[in-house]
C-alpha cells in the first residue's frame, strides 16, 4: 500500500505533466465559446460541450492512477462509479443540448436540469470519497488534493 503523502506527490506530477493541455483546452473552449456566440447564440451549450470532454480525459488518467494505490475491489470498484458518474453527467449533459439544439428543450429547462444534475454528481461524489476514506484512510480525496496544490503554489510564490 502507498502512503499518502507518496499519492499526493504523485498524483501533483500527473497534474504537472497535463497542466497545459488543460489550459489549452480552457483557452480554446473560451475562444471557441466567443466566436460561437457572435455566428449564432444558439450553439453557445454545445460549445461548453465541447470543454467538458477533455476534462474527462484528465480524470480517466487519473482514476487510472488512483487504481495502482490500491488493489482493493471494493476500492476499485468505488473509483470507477465515481469516474463512472462523471460520464453519465457528460451523457446526460450531451442528450439535453441534443435535445435543446432540436428544439425540444427551451434555455431555462436546460440550465435547470444541468444544473440538477452537476449537483446530484458533485453529492455522488463526496458520498463516494466518504466510503472510499473508509475502505483506505490513505485516499487522496478530491479536496485534499486541491489543498495541497494551493500549499504548493503559495512554497513557489514564496520562492519568487
Amino acid at each position: 500500500m502507498v502512503t499518502k503523502e507518496t499519492r499526493i506527490k504523485q498524483l501533483l506530477e500527473q497534474d504537472d505533466v497535463h497542466w497545459r493541455w488543460r489550459w489549452g483546452v480552457w483557452f480554446v473552449g473560451i475562444v471557441v465559446t466567443i466566436l460561437v456566440s457572435g455566428a449564432s447564440p444558439r450553439w453557445v451549450p454545445f460549445s461548453t460541450l465541447v470543454l467538458f470532454f477533455p476534462y474527462l480525459c484528465l480524470e480517466w488518467r487519473k482514476t487510472k492512477l488512483l487504481l495502482t494505490f490500491n488493489e482493493d475491489r471494493r476500492y476499485s470498484r468505488l473509483i470507477y462509479f465515481e469516474f463512472a458518474s462523471l460520464w453519465l453527467q457528460f451523457v446526460v449533459y450531451l442528450g439535453l443540448v441534443i435535445g435543446y439544439l432540436a428544439e425540444s428543450l427551451s434555455l431555462p429547462w436546460l440550465l435547470g436540469i444541468i444544473g440538477g444534475v452537476s449537483t446530484l454528481t458533485f453529492g455522488v461524489s463526496r458520498f463516494l470519497q466518504r466510503r472510499i476514506r473508509q475502505i483506505d484512510p490513505a485516499h487522496v480525496t478530491n479536496k485534499q488534493l486541491s489543498v495541497a496544490k494551493e500549499e504548493r503554489l503559495e512554497a513557489y510564490r514564496a520562492g519568487l
